[in-house]
């Protein structure tokens, strides 16, 4: 028996149907806590929370904690701080004398590439946490993001304060600490560059092969001279991450 044109339109509809709330309830399956909720469920809830936030971190932390490398341990570089190498603003840590081999101090602090850090990756946060989408099924409060970077000597560990709670009638489940750990050596370099322009201040002229042959090879130090500067890269043996700088001397 041949079916009516509107009875195979119906049935078209009913298939549609049929798949969209197939569609809709695949969705809500892994959105959805099923069945009763138990602290076990609510803390894989949290388990997600986290390894979002984690994840987070390492993607807006990347990119400004290469680039404090190279820079100089600035992001920010204000006309008059920094010279163009590669089309890199490579930040001027001592600044020329007149007259003089030594130069002066422009006294780049840990706490100044920390807080630079922060800020920048503040901003990835904002475009990259999406914390609403893990309250389906359970309720969600947020409280006040703070970020807080540390460099340590061969680590950088950025640390998100942010109290968050998962609540489902009396279950709750609650984080407000979230933290990652990069593996630069960010802590080394900054004080092995430290250690030149206190000899640079001093005396004008750093010696980088003893100073290389002192350290057990810990400590791989270019120095080129793009007149009439001197452009110093420094890399740990067991890390290509690098920081470089300028010290700015006289023409002559």
């Amino acid at each position: 028996m041949a079916f009516k044109r509107g009875q195979a339109t119906g049935f078209v509809i009913i298939g549609i149907v049929i798949v969209a709330l197939v569609l809709l309830f695949l969705y809500l399956r892994g959105s959805l806590i099923f069945g009763p909720v138990t602290p076990k469920t609510l803390e894989g809830r949290m388990q997600s929370v986290r390894d979002h936030i984690g994840s987070c971190l390492q993607d807006v932390g990347d990119e400004p904690l290469r680039r404090i490398g190279l820079q100089g341990g600035h992001l920010k570089t204000p006309e008059g701080t920094f010279r163009l190498q590669e089309d890199v603003p490579i930040s001027i840590l001592c600044y020329n004398i007149e007259g003089k081999t030594q130069c002066q101090n422009r006294m780049l602090t840990k706490a100044e590439m920390q807080n630079e850090i922060a800020e920048a990756m503040k901003l990835g946060l904002a475009q990259c946490l999406d914390l609403g989408q893990f309250k389906r099924g359970v309720d969600l409060a947020v409280g006040k993001q703070d970020l807080f970077v540390d460099i340590g000597d061969s680590i950088v560990t950025a640390t998100l304060k942010q109290p968050i709670v998962l609540k489902s009638n009396e279950i709750t489940a609650k984080e407000d600490t979230f933290s990652h750990n990069f593996d630069y050596p960010l802590g080394r370099l900054y004080e092995t560059s430290q250690d030149i322009i206190d000899v640079e201040t001093e005396f004008g002229e750093f010696d980088q092969l003893s100073y290389m042959l002192a350290h057990k090879g810990e400590y791989l130090i270019e120095k080129k001279k793009p007149y009439p500067d001197k452009l110093y890269i420094l890399r740990t043996k067991d890390s290509d991450y690098i920081f470089q700088f300028f010290i700015q001397d006289e023409p002559g």
